[in-house]
Order: structure tokens, then sequence, then C-alpha cells
């Protein structure tokens, strides 16, 4: 998988999109803009699934927010209502790359910038998560409880949904 530096602040699941999907860098801008017209995340998820032809699967954890969002899905979106976990994670990630919804404030700790972020998770081990970040255009690697971290504050610190997408098998 080729890792995607993202251009713009907002662009972060564009890019994990054109990650898992094997996507080109030159649709990112027009992938976001997608996220205008509906939901942020389901207007660009339906536009991935179409422009791209592929099956995108969308876990969603907060009940109300899935069920807004089904209301706005196209016909290659599947939501599911599970709580991400990392049991549902090293599920998933036997399959196929998964983007994940987390706290940008961790692993790198800037301060008090806490932001919600995409990633895509390449590797998990034992006690370490490896991920492409297209903030920094890189892999970074950290330890397990640091990405937990990562996804409970998501949840719990900034308020949003947790999310997992990845590609249907």
């Amino acid at each position: 998988m080729k890792i995607i530096k993202q251009t713009t602040y907002d662009t972060c699941l564009a890019c994990a999109l054109l990650m898992i999907v094997s996507g080109n860098k030159k649709d990112e801008i027009e992938i976001w803009k997608h996220g205008w017209n509906f939901n942020y995340l389901i207007g660009q998820l339906n536009y991935v699934s179409k422009k791209y032809n592929k099956s995108l699967v969308a876990y969603i954890e907060n009940k109300y927010y899935f069920q807004e969002l089904l209301k706005q899905k196209k016909e290659k979106v599947d939501l599911k209502n599970e709580k991400i976990n990392l049991k549902l994670i090293e599920k998933m990630i036997k399959y196929n790359n998964i983007a994940v919804y987390v706290d940008a404030y961790y692993p790198y700790v800037l301060g008090n910038y806490h932001a919600p972020h995409f990633w895509v998770i390449l590797k998990i081990g034992n006690d370490f998560v490896e991920v492409a970040d297209p903030w920094y255009g890189k892999k970074i690697k950290m330890p397990m409880n640091v990405f937990k971290k990562a996804i409970i504050s998501l949840r719990n610190h900034l308020g949003y949904s947790p999310v997992l997408i990845t590609t249907s098998k």
C-alpha cells in the first residue's frame, strides 16, 4: 500500500480512503469536497465507493450517528453499528487495511492539541500498532496502549464516535 500525505488540514479521511482502495492521490480534494454535501463521512464514503467501484464497510460505534448515516448511504456502502475495540480491529485487519478514527493527540502529545484524525492500520503486534499517518505521509509505530488511548480519547475527550472503515472481503 502506498502511503498518501494529505495536502490540507481536512483531508485525512480522503487520504485514508485512497490508501485502502489503492486510489489516486489526484482525487484527494474531489473526495474531500463530497463531504460538504452530506455528512462529512458518508459523503466521502459514497463518492469513493462509486468512483473506484469498491464496496466499503464502515463500523460506527454511536447508535444515533449510525442511524443518521443510514439515511444517506449509497448502494456500495455498508454500515454496521458496533463498538470499535481491539478485538474488532484484529478481526478486520486479517482481510484488508483499515482506516480508524482517532484523537491525533496520540502518539505525538503536542501540548493540548486534541483533534479527530484518520489513520490506516498497517500491522498489529502483541504490544504495538503500525499505522500510515496521512498528516505526515509516513508509517508510525506506537505502543499498543498509546493506540488504545487514541480511540478512547476520541470517544471520551472529544465526544466523537469511533469509526472503522474497510473494503468488503
